[in-house]
């Protein structure tokens, strides 16, 4: 039985998780999108999108869309996305553009890179698969090109 659930991730090894990191954090997410519905010191739970929005929008951002984020006492931070798809449109691009943002998200914790220029070069190529994807009615634009996901996701 397929799962109507798609997650994504990260374990981020920090020396701390004070005021600092709690801000950095929480900037980047909501720049993201995202509104945080309860926030403490160990743990932070957001959403973002709406199951409607995605009858009208091909925007991953719309995405009915759970984060959590849980510091640890090993010093870890723990980050996950949940987005349940059950009737929302996604595609291979969608589920990118998802991997993607958490893949920037550990190059600003760690390194404060938000990766412009690639994040840049994906939402055009994106674009390019939506408009695909809508003109074709579903038919093309679903699937990403092995090269792309190699450019973008690093596999």
């Amino acid at each position: 039985m397929a799962s109507n659930r798609f997650l994504v991730g990260t374990s981020l090894k920090l020396p701390s998780f004070d005021e600092a990191r709690r801000f950095q954090f929480k900037k980047y997410w909501q720049e993201c999108g995202f509104k945080f519905i309860l926030s403490d010191d160990n743990l932070h739970l957001a959403r973002r999108g709406a199951f409607v929005k995605t009858f009208f929008s091909m925007n991953p951002r719309h995405l009915e869309t759970k984060l959590t984020a849980t510091w640890m006492p090993s010093k870890e931070l723990e980050c996950v996305m949940e987005i349940n798809m059950f009737l929302q449109q996604t595609t291979e691009w969608h589920k990118a553009f998802l991997e993607l943002e958490m893949i920037i998200f550990e190059s600003y914790m760690l390194n404060d890179d938000r990766r412009l220029s690639l994040w840049r070069e994906f939402e055009e190529d994106l674009k390019d698969a939506d408009a695909k994807y809508m003109w074709s009615a579903g038919i093309f634009g679903k699937t990403m090109p092995e090269g792309l996901r190699r450019k973008y996701l690093g596999r």
